[in-house]
């Protein structure tokens, strides 16, 4: 009876272990990951003409996640709808749709697709085997020690899925935030997946301060 008790109650400590120590991660990721794609989606049905002649949700997310179609009006895949714009912040934020083929701020946008598509893939999957490795190498007992590192990843990596998520979909990755000044300058467009993965580095570069200010008062 007493060997049965013990295993049970090891059976039972188990699981807040598994979630003590994943737990957060996987719902920043997965939180992160849903609050993208529904906003990406959001501003192709609100802001473009993606949808156009679809009614339903079943077929537009259909064609959300499995349309991978060819560029057509001034280069645009999903032509943006005349005047489609949402006045966040006057003078400062809107929502405006854009379309990014390449990385942050278009890099590598003005290469041949076939290439492109691969190069994405490849540094993606090293971006996501790379931060579940980091994961994985942090102590087992949660401390407040390395809590931006324990913040940062998933972040980061919620990001990365979003926008290879689009990538895959669509060949191109869906922005529609735009930050400007009185409509004079703007930062280049960007998206819930952007956010997460600047957040997510500000966190990582913020622990390594963190631990070695830790260290040093020792």
């Amino acid at each position: 009876m007493k060997m049965l008790l013990k295993k049970q109650n090891g059976f039972e400590n188990a699981y807040p272990g598994f979630w003590q120590r994943y737990g957060v991660f996987l719902c920043v990721v997965f939180g992160v990951l849903f609050f993208d794609q529904a906003t990406k989606f959001w501003a192709v049905d609100v802001l473009s003409e993606g949808f156009d002649g679809l009614s339903g949700f079943s077929a537009k997310a259909k064609k959300f996640v499995n349309d991978p179609p060819t560029p057509g009006h001034q280069g645009y895949y999903y032509r943006p709808k005349p005047g489609a714009q949402v006045e966040v912040v006057d003078n400062y934020l809107r929502f405006s749709y854009a379309e990014n083929t390449g990385a942050a701020f278009s890099l590598f946008a003005d290469w041949p697709e076939k290439r492109r598509r691969w190069f994405f893939h490849i540094m993606s999957m090293v971006a996501v085997a790379f931060i579940l490795y980091l994961q994985v190498k942090l102590p087992k007992v949660v401390s407040r020690k390395e809590v931006w590192m324990r913040l940062g990843l998933p972040l980061v990596l919620a990001g990365a899925l979003g926008n290879y998520m689009d990538r895959l979909a669509r060949g191109f990755v869906v922005d529609f935030i735009q930050a400007h000044w009185q409509h004079k300058a703007a930062w280049p467009t960007f998206n819930i997946a952007d956010m997460a993965i600047s957040v997510g580095l500000a966190c990582i570069v913020l622990d390594a301060f963190v631990r070695k200010e830790t260290k040093t008062h020792r």
